[in-house]
């Protein structure tokens, strides 16, 4: 097991813990479990010593983008995907949890943080002698004297990867460990900010600002509009720069090119929209996305009666080998490689990041 830092919904909801009794609920049961989902019941985790008689109170702003799951576990001997679902609505679930783990903890007179939480996401692979759990925090903390004007601390985003025999049963150990290193850093670089006088903002500023990142055209629109994206900020702005395409097979897969005379390669196309689908293009492969909340998952990782895009539309719209391949490409697993400290046995690529247009578990 290993920790190291990196260093939204349509109702916005804020919930603050104050110094309370504690109240825990680790025995509650899993509502929402069946077959095709696991819900995970966030229970106490023995934490090192923190400064928590200098903390008034823990805001959660709950602008997760995917309101839906927490990501996907795999069961059987066969590894079967199932989704990984919170045992409360995602604007309770984190700040419940903050509740019941800190709440008798804190004092009246202690300082305020706010954590806008972006990502929870959880993820899980098998290798040839062991399990890989994997989580993925990413909040943005701030930290207040009143409660009214808050200072920015950090952007946070930790990865925590856990080994083990049967890793889909720690995942709830995982995300507390997770929230816990987000407490733990944003006292150790927020408590001395506030005594050098840092610039200040409203925290209705902080939240108009935090939910407007979730507004863009691609989320919003009633259509999408047709043509290659070479930029994810063209992808969010729904606006493609290259509206004249058509697909070749080559030897590594699939190739963009301009349906003009020219015939221009498109080398860097980030993704594509065809037939109202869209497709996110990654070292080569295509992989079909959909939206998911206020994001994108690939759709492999959906139930049949959940996906839009069944990846075979592609027999009818190119075609024969063309339609063959992409088929293929979807249905097989992606890597995620941008996480610096990941170097080997990485996880599996389920959705789009959302923050940087790059995969992630």
């Amino acid at each position: 097991m290993k920790h190291l830092p990196l260093f939204f919904s349509a109702i916005f909801l804020v919930q603050t813990v104050y110094a309370q009794d504690a109240v825990y609920a680790d025995n509650a049961p899993d509502k929402n479990s069946s077959a095709d989902r696991r819900a995970i019941h966030l229970k106490t985790y023995s934490q090192y010593e923190l400064q928590l008689d200098k903390v008034a109170a823990i805001e959660v702003l709950s602008v997760q983008w995917d309101t839906a799951r927490l990501g996907f576990a795999q069961v059987g001997m066969a590894n079967r995907r199932i989704e990984v679902v919170p045992d409360l609505p995602h604007n309770q679930y984190l700040q419940q949890y903050i509740n019941q783990q800190y709440g008798s903890k804190l004092s009246p007179s202690g300082v305020h943080l706010l954590w806008a939480v972006k990502d929870v996401r959880v993820n899980e692979r098998t290798f040839q002698l062991k399990e890989k759990a994997f989580c993925r925090l990413k909040a943005d903390a701030y930290i207040s004297r009143d409660g009214q004007q808050y200072a920015f601390v950090q952007a946070f985003d930790t990865v925590i990867v856990r080994n083990g025999g049967d890793v889909t049963k720690r995942h709830d150990e995982n995300v507390a460990e997770a929230l816990y290193e987000l407490l733990r850093t944003t006292l150790k670089k927020g408590l001395p900010l506030l005594d050098a006088q840092p610039s200040l903002q409203p925290k209705n500023t902080i939240q108009t600002a935090q939910l407007a990142v979730q507004e863009m055209p691609i989320l919003q629109d009633a259509a999408y509009v047709e043509g290659v994206y070479t930029s994810f900020k063209e992808f969010k702005a729904n606006k493609p720069s290259i509206t004249a395409f058509k697909t070749e097979k080559v030897r590594t897969g699939i190739k963009l090119y301009t349906d003009d005379a020219a015939h221009t390669p498109l080398e860097n196309a980030w993704g594509f929209c065809i037939k109202g689908e869209l497709y996110r293009v990654s070292e080569g492969a295509v992989l079909p996305i959909e939206k998911s909340g206020h994001g994108f998952v690939l759709s492999n990782y959906l139930q049949k009666a959940k996906r839009r895009n069944q990846a075979v539309f592609w027999s009818a719209v190119a075609g024969g080998v063309i339609g063959t391949t992409i088929t293929t490409s979807a249905m097989k697993p992606y890597m995620v490689t941008t996480i610096p400290y990941i170097t080997k046995q990485y996880p599996e690529a389920t959705a789009l990041d959302m923050e940087t247009g790059e995969l992630t578990l």
